[in-house]
């Protein structure tokens, strides 16, 4: 084997893989990756049965919408319409496929290709670690050792299970895939440059363009890529001095700098929107808000990776208490001050410090997009998966230059059995959604979602006090009136015929104050089924019609073209529908579709009409959702939940049903 040095890059120019085998130290290297692989699989092994959880049930029940993915046109439906994010995240919705093309399906298939993909990272995360190490001039068999310490700490780390055993996680778990491996060949090119600038710069160039795009099609976060890079260059690169070659300045602009100028750019524009102090549809806090809670949040990413939990609260993330000032809490200002001062440090010392540098900078690239400006939930686990990916890497090597050989193979084999038994637990409470729900309830006590779960939970396991129990627990707890809770504590006390006419309405004085959420739509339309059923005594479903008038007073959730208009005026149909006021039922169901146009609600509308013997008011809907349909056929809206052959066969059961009773 030849190694020549350029300009202080080690290339490999002749190593066979006949050589590779019988080199001792390779095939320890590749048992020690195989036990690696091993640990994680049998870690997450408990998890791949567990079912299937929350935004799984919407973005793949659409493999469904169709009677399945069977032809062309199922297959551009599902793949182009999806709805998770700008570029409706296609890649991954095509990867779905390689589970399942039908829905209710099994859960199992999905969690095991996440696994796959997560081993996959793990490999790919080790690559990019030995480059990084190699371009710090570490002796290439320590380079090895310390990459398969640092991504096997990744891999197995409990901090992860909620990402790679959520199905619909796919998203960030392909990102990733797709970035690491445009890093991997972005250094590879740049390997190149001192040998042959032509290559490099279209090796590069490749790596850039290609990875960027599909990691973006996976999920929005691709775009960082270039900024990855960045902070490649800007630290690990940088530190090398003149010993490495320098990028020529027109591409490293036109390939890096524009890209990163535009994301930051977006995100600055969001800063400086009009509505950035203003509350937006369903979300209790503003963007300001939001930003000034990010630190707390980022701080407790940070705490949980370097403090491992045996379980954390998982998918349940609704306790997060939001930040109003910089002193309100005061952990807000202390927050923000140490992440400061650590962009702060890393930036001053990225040549003094460059693998330490590397890593601080790494992970706050990463949270750009999803820990910024942009109006998304305030905490979320899955945001770290590649965040995180180098955090242990400058205390491996510090620990390398510590301790003796034997003692650090002995610290890194603990840390990684560690880290397996933790996932190992987390995955087992993963096994099952019954678990999952007490746990989080357990670790979350002010969590409404987690409540309201395990209250249902209890209920219908036969537990019916527990479950009030907890709910009235929970509204104690809570500091505002949670709509979750209050309502199912209606539904559970109307169940059990316990509830009293004057709970009901001051219950629903308390909601019609409340701005509305579209993800509670199935609990308030649980409330108007269990009225209507007359599971309440001396109570109807007429009582609820000045909640959702009510609610139309407040302007957050009467804007036209909105969701919230669009769910409050179905539901106000529904009341009346349930009541018997055809006309006026019409009516609400009529201005809910113009609200939001949608071939799929129309025709859940109809099929309602159509129940309650209203056949004529049936057909009508059943005709707007085939003009919706036509609308949505020439590329408005894809995605589509009903199909013309459904709809012609309900008009024609309905139209024979009106002819069979003038007869």
């Amino acid at each position: 084997m030849t190694v020549n040095n350029i300009k202080g890059i080690p290339v490999i120019m002749g190593s066979t893989e006949m050589e590779k085998r019988r080199d001792p130290r390779f095939s320890a290297t590749s048992i020690a990756w195989g036990m690696v692989f091993l640990a994680a699989v049998l870690a997450y092994w408990p998890g791949l049965k567990g079912p299937f959880v929350l935004d799984d049930l919407t973005s793949l029940g659409a493999l469904g919408n169709q009677g399945g993915v069977t032809d062309w046109d199922t297959f551009k439906a599902f793949v182009f319409g999806g709805t998770a994010g700008p570029t409706g995240r296609p890649l991954a919705l095509l990867s779905f496929l390689i589970d399942a093309n039908n829905w209710p399906t099994d859960p199992w298939p999905f969690k095991r290709t996440n696994l796959v993909i997560h081993l996959a990272n793990g490999a790919l995360l080790g690559l990019l670690t030995r480059q990084i190490l190699r371009l710090l001039d570490v002796e290439s068999r320590s380079a090895a050792r310390i990459a398969l310490v640092s991504a096997g700490a990744w891999m197995l780390h409990p901090f992860l299970v909620s990402t790679t055993l959520y199905a619909v996680q796919r998203m960030a778990l392909l990102a990733m895939l797709f970035s690491v491996s445009g890093l991997v060949l972005y250094l590879y090119g740049r390997s190149l440059l001192g040998t042959n600038r032509t290559k490099a710069y279209l090796v590069m160039t490749l790596s850039l363009g290609l990875f960027t795009v599909l990691a973006t099609l996976s999920k929005e976060n691709g775009v960082l890529l270039p900024l990855l890079i960045l902070v490649v260059e800007g630290t690990v690169c940088a530190s090398r001095g003149s010993r490495l070659p320098a990028l020529d300045r027109r591409w490293s602009s036109a390939f890096l700098g524009v890209p990163a100028i535009l994301v930051v750019g977006y995100l600055g524009y969001r800063f400086f929107s009009v509505d950035f102090l203003e509350t937006h549809g369903s979300r209790n806090f503003s963007l300001y808000e939001r930003l000034l809670t990010q630190p707390r949040v980022v701080a407790d990413y940070l705490q949980h990776w370097f403090l491992p939990k045996l379980y954390t609260t998982g998918v349940y993330q609704d306790h997060v208490l939001k930040s109003t000032g910089l002193f309100a809490p005061v952990s807000t200002a202390v927050g923000a001050l140490f992440h400061i001062g650590l962009i702060v440090l890393a930036v001053v010392k990225r040549r003094q410090l460059p693998l330490l540098a590397f890593a601080i900078l790494f992970f706050y690239a990463n949270h750009l997009l999803e820990s910024t400006t942009l109006n998304l939930e305030l905490y979320f686990e899955h945001r770290n998966y590649m965040a995180t990916g180098f955090l242990f890497l400058p205390l491996i090597v510090l620990a390398r230059d510590q301790l003796s050989r034997q003692m650090g193979t002995l610290v890194a084999a603990a840390l990684l059995l560690a880290l397996a038994g933790f996932t190992r637990y987390s995955s087992t409470v993963w096994s099952s959604y019954e678990g999952m729900v007490a746990a989080s309830a357990q670790k979350a006590p002010t969590s409404a979602r987690a409540q309201t779960e395990l209250a249902i939970n209890l209920f219908n396991a036969g537990r019916h006090e527990q479950s009030l129990v907890v709910l009235d627990r929970a509204i104690e707890t809570i500091p505002t009136d949670d709509p979750l809770l209050l309502i199912n504590r209606l539904i559970i006390r109307c169940n059990l015929r316990v509830l009293q006419p004057h709970e009901l309405d001051s219950t629903v004085t308390a909601l019609s104050r409340r701005p509305y959420d579209p993800r509670y739509l199935q609990h308030y339309t649980g409330l108007t089924q269990a009225l209507s059923e007359e599971r309440c005594p001396g109570m109807t479903v007429e009582q609820l019609r000045p909640l959702f008038a009510n609610m139309l007073r407040n302007p957050a959730n009467s804007e036209h073209g909105s969701l919230e208009l669009s769910h409050i005026k179905y539901l106000s149909g529904t009341v009346d529908m349930l009541a018997g006021d055809r006309d006026a039922a019409m009516a609400r169901f009529l201005e809910s579709l113009d609200a939001k146009p949608d071939s799929g609600s129309a025709m859940t509308m109809a099929a309602m009409m159509a129940t309650a013997g209203f056949l004529d008011e049936a057909l009508l809907l059943s005709e707007r959702a085939l003009e919706f349909l036509d609308i949505e056929s020439r590329g408005v809206r894809l995605g589509l939940k009903v199909t013309e052959k459904d709809i012609r066969e309900f008009r024609a059961i309905v139209t024979a049903e009106i002819q069979g009773g003038a007869e």
